[in-house]
């Protein structure tokens, strides 16, 4: 049993109080032709064909659906397109951290302008898991397609002498899929290259309509655990959803294919739309975080919270 799950009393906690970081992603726009960075590990042909209602989440929408989001809940900026992709991304980041949200950021820095990024550096962004302020940056071997103009290396200069020449961005980081582009070589000379995975199997049906993908079958690895329910592993466990710009619920960021909607927060609350603990949904059996109910680890859980 891990060190943060404390025995609640024998009174029924919100849902989300069964997770040690609950967060809610937020995915700022759904472009008609999909995210500008289109990058090839990611389902955006998946999403264009699935997703339906409005493009871009209109700040009064984000307002009204925050003012209803408990402040513990973690508000992270990422979703399944690049966030800065919405003007209004910086007011919305804001918004949520003056409402009292731990607040993360995982961006590419695409649509984001220097004074955007000066208006939200002083944020103390939420620690590990899944947070901090990740900078996704572009790689040589263009399996991300930033649109590198003169201005966006400029922004990527500035964040970096920013970080390390004047006031530290708290808990910033940086990744890439590949190799660090020779336009920002001299100030990024190497990144983590993380592991890709099949975002529960939506890669593999991407490849069909994203032919570069099977050049790339050996770059990422896919997972099937059977026939059987499966939860999630997560350590925020179910409670790392993602909401679209037309207030939409989606159970998490593996679900590109928007299989598994669980409400809208426009019309519902939050404790309504989030899931019950511990339920099984068919994507988690084809997720690297899938785990069975019966494993020992959510049994011993289970028994902590009295479920």
């Amino acid at each position: 049993m891990q060190d943060w799950y404390i025995p609640p009393e024998k009174t029924k906690l919100p849902k989300w109080k069964y997770s040690n970081s609950p967060t809610l992603e937020i995915t700022t726009s759904i472009p008609r032709n999909g995210c500008v960075v289109d990058c090839v590990f990611c389902p955006q042909r998946t999403l264009q064909r699935k997703y339906q209602g409005e493009r871009f989440l209109s700040l009064d929408n984000f307002k009204k659906i925050i003012d209803k989001v408990p402040e513990e809940i973690r508000i992270t900026f990422a979703g399944f397109t690049e966030p800065w992709l919405n003007k209004h991304c910086t007011d919305m980041v804001l918004y949520a951290h003056e409402k009292g949200h731990p607040i993360s950021v995982f961006t590419t820095g695409i649509g984001m302008r220097i004074e955007d990024f000066e208006r939200i550096r002083h944020i103390k962004f939420a620690p590990n898991p899944n947070g901090g302020f990740i900078l996704h940056i572009p790689d040589q071997e263009k399996r991300a397609k930033h649109p590198i103009t003169p201005k966006y290396i400029e922004l990527i200069r500035h964040i970096q002498v920013s970080h390390f020449e004047e006031r530290a961005i708290h808990n910033y980081s940086w990744m890439c899929m590949g190799t660090p582009h020779e336009s920002i070589v001299d100030v990024i000379s190497t990144a983590e290259v993380p592991d890709m995975w099949s975002r529960a199997g939506n890669l593999l049906g991407e490849a069909i309509l994203k032919p570069e993908l099977i050049n790339l079958k050996d770059h990422f690895k896919a997972i099937y655990h059977g026939e059987q329910d499966m939860t999630c592993r997560c350590e925020e466990r179910l409670y790392h959803n993602v909401m679209l710009p037309n207030g939409d619920v989606s159970l998490c960021c593996m679900d590109y294919n928007l299989d598994h909607i669980l409400g809208n927060l426009l019309e519902q609350e939050y404790e309504d739309v989030i899931p019950e603990p511990y339920s099984c949904f068919k994507l988690c059996r084809f997720c690297e975080n899938g785990i069975s109910p019966n494993d020992q680890l959510i049994i011993n859980e289970k028994e902590s919270f009295n479920l």
